[in-house]
């Protein structure tokens, strides 16, 4: 995986979060429904950003993160 899919997914996964809770506000999407979004695009969005924030620009592989 390189640092612009890493980056791409993020985002993706906050923006899913964001326009869940601007379509609660609005009334549009029950507030539960957002909530279980939230609580399932959280955890993507921040370890891909970690991804992408450690992440070298080229082809190399990303090293595990762990311990």
């Amino acid at each position: 995986m390189n640092k612009q899919t890493a980056l791409i997914i993020g985002l993706m996964a906050g923006g899913i979060s964001v326009a869940a809770w601007l379509l609660a506000a609005g009334g549009y999407l029950l507030v539960w429904i957002a909530e279980l979004l939230t609580i399932i695009t959280f955890p993507v969005f921040v370890i891909f950003i970690a991804l992408w924030w450690n992440a070298k620009s080229g082809d190399e592989d990303i090293p595990f993160i762990g311990y």
